[in-house]
């Protein structure tokens, strides 16, 4: 997964945008679920119109492809077409968390040593 918002190292709001997705994907994931299966598709556009800029942004865009194809069936009114990729949609934001989470890890600097040396 390319990931453009994390190429230069060093912004504290990258990061902080990074944790946001990390820390919302599962409230959006099941805000997208429960609009599709009250048929209220507003909800649904606006829930993944957030995931795909926020795809966009992080240079996710295996899923900002599948939420594409989420998001054109709900454009459509097409209920069984939404439904039919939500599995795939959660399993490859979840994948993207994961990798974003590695990746905040490797970029997070080292830690002092806490332990204080004493010169005899």
């Amino acid at each position: 997964m390319a990931l453009a918002l994390l190429s230069s190292v060093g912004d504290e709001s990258r990061g902080r945008f990074v944790l946001d997705f990390i820390n919302l994907w599962e409230t959006r994931s099941q805000r997208l679920m429960n609009a599709l299966s009250s048929h209220d598709f507003d909800d649904a556009d606006v829930v993944l119109l957030s995931i795909r800029s926020s795809s966009t942004m992080l240079g996710a865009w295996s899923l900002e492809a599948i939420a594409g194809m989420v998001h054109a069936a709900v454009k459509r009114g097409d209920l069984p077409g939404s439904v039919s990729h939500l599995a795939r949609l959660r399993e490859v934001g979840e994948q993207t968390c994961q990798e974003l989470f590695a990746l905040l890890e490797t970029l997070r600097p080292a830690q002092p040593a806490t332990g204080v040396s004493r010169a005899s």
